[in-house]
């Protein structure tokens, strides 16, 4: 991997930081021009900014170099995982908070600086996230709580998907909460999670065995474990466009990965009975699948 460092000696560096945030890019250039100007737009608190550009093909890296000199820019060569990707600019975060934001947002006024004055006066706060908006102007419901047995089941038997008004979904999803208020959570969504960097000091970076998917659960888990918690801000809001990732270009690929990163949550959360179960009632639901199609195609 290249690193090329744009802005060792700008106001970024030398002010002391109140956020250092970490945007990993790939092949969106025109969606991270756009989450680069509203960050500079909306946001009055001392910020490092640094660019993670994920081995694109589309000239984000040029434009970022041309359009925002005071940005870091750190290149991979090849293609890595979302955590390791936000790792590697994490690890020099010099920001009180560190914030990883996707590059498919766009904040809104104020965004960021509410994020981090809800923080700075609940000391017990180890992250938090902002409400959600998709590019229509309807609400994104995000904020989970931690996936249970149960959910991985239902999971696994795509009966979430199937009959989403299902008990077990409704609880993991706070089915209740119309998202308007602001409350403690126990997890929120990774398009920005906001997150004290002395409770980092603790818990450690992202995990990168999570290549995408489930990282910011896992990341959650373990600062409540230490003792910290996680609230969702709901007058911090932004707008998350989605359906622009590689995930979304590639569906049947990064279903795989969706699976690979939920069965290793609960390899290492819940331990190898758990583990088994999940992955063998999957495989299973998969197989039948696979059989179902076959047939279907000797019939027709």
């Amino acid at each position: 991997m290249v690193r090329r460092n744009m802005s060792s000696s700008t106001p970024e560096r030398a002010a002391s930081p109140d956020v250092t945030i970490s945007i990993v890019n790939t092949n969106n250039r025109d969606l991270l021009q756009t989450c680069l100007c509203s960050l500079y737009e909306t946001t009055r608190a001392q910020m490092q900014v640094i660019v993670v550009d994920n081995a694109s093909t589309d000239g984000s890296a040029a434009r970022v170099q041309r359009e925002f000199p005071q940005v870091t820019l750190l290149e991979n060569e090849t293609r890595a995982g979302f955590a390791a990707s936000h790792n590697r600019a994490l690890q020099d975060g010099a920001g009180r908070y560190l914030l990883i934001l996707n590059e498919d947002t766009k904040l809104l006024p104020r965004c960021l600086d509410t994020l981090i004055a809800f923080m700075d006066a609940h000391p017990d706060a180890g992250a938090c996230g902002p409400r959600l908006w998709n590019g229509d102007g309807s609400l994104q419901r995000t904020a989970n709580r931690f996936p249970t047995l149960a959910f991985g089941v239902c999971e696994a038997l795509a009966l979430n998907r199937l009959f989403p008004n299902n008990p077990v979904w409704r609880q993991n999803t706070y089915a209740e909460w119309d998202r308007a208020t602001t409350r403690q959570v126990d997890a929120v969504s990774g398009a920005a999670l906001l997150v004290r960097a002395a409770a980092i000091s603790q818990v450690g970076l992202l995990d990168p065995q999570f290549f995408i998917y489930h990282e910011e659960v896992d990341w959650c888990l373990r600062l409540r474990q230490r003792g910290w918690k996680t609230f969702y801000v709901a007058d911090a809001q932004l707008i998350h466009y989605g359906g622009a990732s590689t995930a979304a270009r590639a569906p049947e690929k990064f279903h795989q990965i969706y699976w690979d990163s939920f069965l290793y949550y609960y390899r290492k959360h819940f331990g190898a009975p758990a583990y088994w179960l999940v992955r063998g009632v999957f495989e299973t639901r998969m197989a039948a699948h696979r059989l179902k199609n076959k047939i279907a195609r000797a019939c027709f």
